[in-house]
């Protein structure tokens, strides 16, 4: 399981169903296509007990690693937590944990609040930490918050916690063990299992879910085994085809040459494939899933959306901040651009370090270049000299759970001190700054995370955002995160440039590519996007499929409305694979109202709220649809419905706000826009929303004075700026509007007058 945050913002709901990290689904049997497009006979699970009888090593490796005890059934022999009747007490619930007639319980509060008994079925990982799995009805398996530190005691485990800390979580909140953002069926279990098959009956709102092994075995990254036994059973079968669906093999007679004068390795032969990355980034990685296809895939993006370098996510240089697991990080690296796999590292069957600790980097890097204080800066054999501290940062999650960062980056200190961005400097020396760091090293020469990290920090974002995206030397996931934000970040420039990545050969671009489009001209989107339509890559496809989707049909030709129904029929597909996500309604719904099928977008809004009373976008967006239809009444009560079970949310209130304002009960109004505007949520366009509805009341000195406590809050959003400046211009205050025009990059000619 994950300690992710699911629904605590308003979230802008475009492709993506869910953008969680343990999700794998598939259809055992499902057949895989071959290199030629040809169907493969269909392949079954055979179970791990059937690889083993053959793969007697790859076996022994494999049992006890972190994949078999992936999950297990609650038993003496998989549970790690203390069932002796013992209690833990979290924001006032007491959840107590006992057994009897040999079976587990927890007591612990339900989704009404009151305490119940529920069996424990099942147990979920084993280290640094092991959670428990409660089965609720109509097939949902759901995973507690209360888990167990299996750490050794003099490292604090070996006790009860909380995932969340000491957060209050009662069973409103969306985090609550008895919500969906903790619902194993959908979050959880297809990177924890094998030969997963779960299915979602939106009418009965109930799962029916299967697996061929419980845990994490060889099938997962291999693939169903049964053509492949029947290969090895036969004895006259000699085929070059032993029936495999994945060939692992990357590595195969591979050898990595150190070159004495830089004391780094180079692959002996370029590596041509991402075949192992892509059997290892579906569970290894922060995405959404688009398909149901078995596992594992061949094209990640044909069945996932990867999450970019995105703000939320990653620190604006990059560097890991929230969940994000490894893929999203490892492309960034100099490793990856340099042919590393994940096996050069890790023993692919045991998961662990192929040596220990950092004696795995001395594999490739020169020991007497790097390991030595004149790099490394300290002791010998001290915590410092350790490569991994400076290179793979590591950062706690889920309160125990320390994770590496894999971008193994150079520390950019004065960039850090800069920007006041982490360092793994003073994660050490916490008596020390980060000035103190950089002070004490060599600056490093210009990188792409400079442009990246002052994209999001500074102005001239879109300058940097280009520059970004048309430099090929820079990792194909930074160009593509440059090329989604660029116009986000205000720069809808250099549109030929975006058009030349259209025929980028990394489907990462493509897909940038095509999610760019939506903020261009019409002209640009119909140009690039009708050609996007027609992508051998899924994502590609529905993301230009989308940007096109606002212009109507008469802008295609009769050639590219096929390929645009096909992506819209494919979108329609890809919203079912999570039908128990209230965001794949929503997405729906969307969709429908932009088609102007109204009825059909009313019916999934609806289904969204049904599925997840709790998920705002569905309210919102409902009583936008309403208004739409010129029904506003009929929004109101949309929205009230939504305040009456999420009271305080900010867009709740900014959707009534402007709803109210339409109706012309601008003192209703006024109340409903500060409460969006101040609450815990708050977005800069609630606060923007606010000031002027105060400037349209002739309170224009009001509105001034809460936009410069707004630009404090937001630190100094630009449409904020933009409304301040126009508000100082029109009461003559020409001082202050030359400082922001100065403070946006808007020229100051030296003519500027009083404005009566």
């Amino acid at each position: 399981m994950t300690g992710l945050r699911p629904g605590r913002a308003l979230i802008a709901v475009v492709l993506a169903v869910n953008m969680s990290a343990c999700e794998r689904s598939g259809t055992p049997d499902e057949p895989a296509a071959d290199a030629s497009g040809a169907r493969l006979t269909a392949a079954s699970f055979v179970g791990s007990s059937a690889c083993g009888a053959c793969h007697e090593e790859q076996k022994r490796l494999w049992y006890g690693s972190h994949h078999d005890l992936a999950m297990g059934v609650a038993s003496e022999s998989s549970n790690a937590g203390d069932f002796d009747d013992t209690e833990f007490l979290h924001q006032g619930v007491r959840t107590r944990f006992y057994t009897r007639d040999g079976q587990y319980f927890t007591e612990t509060d339900s989704e009404d609040g009151s305490l119940q008994e529920f069996p424990v079925r099942y147990t979920f990982g084993t280290y640094p930490l092991q959670q428990y799995l409660v089965e609720l009805p109509d097939g949902r398996i759901q995973v507690l918050g209360v888990s167990w530190d299996s750490r050794p005691v003099e490292q604090g485990g070996q006790r009860w916690f909380h995932v969340y800390g000491d957060e209050p979580i009662d069973h409103t909140d969306v985090l609550h063990w008895t919500q969906m953002s903790q619902n194993w069926n959908s979050m959880c279990a297809d990177c924890h299992s094998t030969g997963l098959v779960s299915r979602f009956d939106v009418d009965r709102f109930s799962f029916e879910t299967s697996w061929a092994e419980i845990d994490v075995a060889c099938e997962a990254c291999h693939g169903p085994g049964s053509r492949h036994v029947s290969w090895a059973e036969s004895p006259t079968d000699s085929s070059s085809d032993d029936g495999l669906l994945v060939k692992l093999n990357e590595r195969r007679g591979i050898t990595w040459i150190l070159d004495p004068k830089t004391g780094n390795s180079s692959r002996s032969q370029p590596r041509e494939t991402e075949t192992e990355i892509t059997v290892c980034a579906p569970c290894h990685s922060r995405r959404a899933k688009i398909s149901d296809t078995a596992m594992p895939v061949e094209q990640l993006l044909d069945h996932y959306l990867p999450a970019l370098i995105q703000p939320d996510l990653y620190y604006p240089d990059g560097q890991i901040n929230d969940e994000v697991y490894v893929y999203g990080s490892f492309l960034q690296s100099r490793m990856y651009q340099q042919g590393v796999t994940c096996s050069d590292c890790h023993e692919p069957h045991s998961l662990e370090l192929l040596a220990p600790g950092p004696d795995v980097c001395v594999q490739c890097h020169a020991a007497e270049k790097f390991a030595t204080p004149d790099h490394h800066l300290h002791p010998v054999d001290s915590a410092g000299a350790n490569c991994i501290e400076c290179h793979m940062p590591p950062k706690t999650y889920m309160q125990v759970d320390v994770r590496h960062d894999h971008s193994f980056r150079v520390p950019r200190l004065q960039l850090s001190a800069e920007l006041e961005l982490p360092d793994p400097c003073t994660a050490c020396h916490v008596d020390r700054d980060t000035a103190w760091a950089a002070a004490a090293t060599v600056a490093q020469p210009p990188h792409w995370s400079d442009l990246l990290a002052r994209a999001q920090t500074g102005t001239g974002a879109g300058t940097h955002l280009l520059a970004l995206a048309v430099d090929g030397s820079v990792p194909a996931i930074i160009r593509a995160t440059a090329m989604v934000q660029a116009p986000v970040l205000g720069s809808v420039e250099g549109t030929a440039a975006l058009a030349d990545r259209a025929a980028d050969d990394d489907a990462l671009v493509r897909w940038a590519t095509a999610r760019a489009l939506q903020y261009l001209d019409p002209a640009t989107r119909v140009r690039v996007g009708v050609t996007l339509l027609d992508d051998p890559v899924k994502a590609v496809r529905l993301a230009a499929m989308y940007a096109l989707l606002p212009l109507g049909p008469e802008v295609l030709t009769p050639q590219a409305q096929r390929s645009f129904d096909l992506a819209v029929q494919e979108y329609m597909e890809v919203q079912l694979v999570q039908a128990e996500r209230a965001e794949a309604h929503v997405n729906l719904a969307n969709l429908y109202r932009m088609l102007n099928r109204y009825d059909d977008s009313e019916r999934a809004y609806r289904t969204a709220i049904r599925v997840n009373p709790y998920f705002i976008p569905a309210y919102v967006n409902l009583a936008d649809l309403f208004r739409i239809r010129e029904n506003e009444a009929q929004g109101e009560l949309i929205l009230r419905e939504g305040l009456r079970l999420l009271p305080g949310q900010g867009a709740l209130h900014h959707s009534l706000g402007l709803m109210l304002v339409r109706d012309g009960r601008i003192n209703e109004a006024m109340t409903e826009l500060a409460t969006a505007a101040q609450s815990g949520n708050a977005t800069p366009r609630y606060a923007l929303a606010y000031a002027l509805a105060i400037d349209a009341q002739g309170d224009t000195g009001d509105a001034i004075a809460y936009l410069n406590e707004a630009r404090q809050r937001f630190s100094d959003d630009q449409a904020l700026i933009a409304a301040l400046l126009i508000m100082y211009e029109r009461i003559g205050d020409m001082a202050a509007a030359v400082e922001l025009r100065r403070l946006i990059n808007i020229p100051v000619d030296g003519s500027e007058q009083a404005v009566p």
